[in-house]
């Protein structure tokens, strides 16, 4: 019973921040059975909790291990105490070798619910360069890393994400969704993601998806204004993004 200086606790609050501190007391995850031991509270109980928060991105779960732990938007939450995990160490090193090789902004994005939501950057030392925020989200149709996240999804998946009329910030933005399938096409026989001036006018970027476990999970991008989009540039731009695409899939493996 509590004191009169001692509040009561809510049930199913506590079991969210016990599921949240078991998960970031491992580096490797843990399965249904493990939280549920670890938080002392039975499947039925943890169960609904768990998807909720898989749902909207607070905890992660692998298909292929059957594992949860700790998700993007705590990891977003937890960013101003800098608490990074490794995964994320790992590629910031590589967004930053990116940046070196080829002088231009380069950013981190998943699939957030039909989104991308950018949740790393390494920004560009030219005095001219992309202003963007992590925790933003955009749609998938008119980012070169919203193509290369959805890209090996099924035609039908597709469709279902980008009800029309589909959304135009700038005229080089595709009109229909037929026509983003098209493009999809082209990133599958490729590997890069193309966006040329369909998000903000005058700027392009270019992007490359990163596997887990033999799944697309994170899409990995330069930003770069056209003018300094040479040829050259381009193809200094892909073969840095195919490095980190490499390294991160190793050591992500």
């Amino acid at each position: 019973m509590a004191t009169a200086t001692e509040k009561p606790q809510h049930r199913s609050t506590m079991r969210v921040l016990d599921i949240l501190e078991a998960l970031a007391n491992t580096s490797d995850g843990l399965t249904m059975a493990e939280i549920c031991r670890e938080v002392g509270a039975p499947k039925g109980s943890i169960s609904p909790i768990l998807h909720t928060m898989a749902d909207t991105s607070y905890v992660a779960y692998d298909e292929a291990t059957k594992r949860y732990s700790i998700g993007l938007k705590t990891y977003l939450l937890g960013k101003s105490f800098d608490r990074e995990s490794t995964s994320m160490n790992l590629f910031t090193a590589a967004m930053r070798d990116v940046t070196a090789a080829c002088g231009e902004t380069c950013q981190l994005g998943v699939l957030d619910h039909g989104r991308v939501l950018y949740v790393a950057k390494v920004d560009s030392p030219q005095p001219v360069r992309l202003t963007s925020s992590i925790g933003k989200t955009l749609p998938v149709h008119y980012t070169a890393i919203g193509k290369v996240l959805v890209s090996e999804l099924d035609d039908d998946e597709v469709r279902a994400m980008l009800p029309e009329p589909l959304e135009r910030p700038t005229e080089a933005t595709v009109g229909s969704v037929d026509e983003f399938l098209a493009q999809l096409a082209e990133v599958r026989r490729e590997g890069f993601a193309y966006d040329r001036e369909e998000a903000t006018e005058a700027v392009q970027c270019i992007g490359v998806g990163v596997r887990r476990h033999g799944v697309i999970k994170y899409g990995l991008s330069v930003t770069t204004p056209s003018y300094r989009l040479t040829d050259e540039k381009c193809a200094r731009i892909k073969e840095a993004l195919a490095r980190a695409k490499c390294h991160l899939e190793r050591a992500l493996a």
